[in-house]
């Protein structure tokens, strides 16, 4: 399969809820993430291809969640989930990637020790 990225994907291991159009929730796994998208471990059939989605990604422990909103599309489906580019990209979008970003680099120092 040929990638079409114009960023670089990194491995992580993050919770996500996945809001469609029609206000249903999905839970999943985040298993990668750039700054031009993410692939989701996702049932299918909880999801459609080339939808529009809200990504919740929940940082933090059980009893204390942040959680950051990126809009996104569903571009492409495979078994093992589905890869989304984000969209709609403003300054706040933004931010909350860079802090989901940063939370990947602080949990793989805390595992490190």
């Amino acid at each position: 399969m040929n990638e079409r990225r114009w960023t670089v994907r990194t491995p992580v291991n993050l919770d996500v809820e996945v809001l469609n159009q029609d206000g249903e929730l999905a839970i999943c796994k985040a298993l990668d993430i750039g700054l031009g998208g993410v692939f989701l471990k996702i049932n299918r059939g909880e999801i459609f291809p080339d939808s529009s989605v809200e990504l919740i990604f929940l940082l933090g422990t059980s009893t204390h969640r942040i959680k950051h909103k990126i809009k996104a599309r569903v571009v492409r489906m495979s078994e093992q989930g589905m890869g989304l580019m984000f969209r709609d990209f403003d300054a706040t979008a933004f931010r909350s990637l860079q802090e989901v970003l940063r939370y990947k680099d602080v949990r793989k120092i805390l595992k490190a020790r």
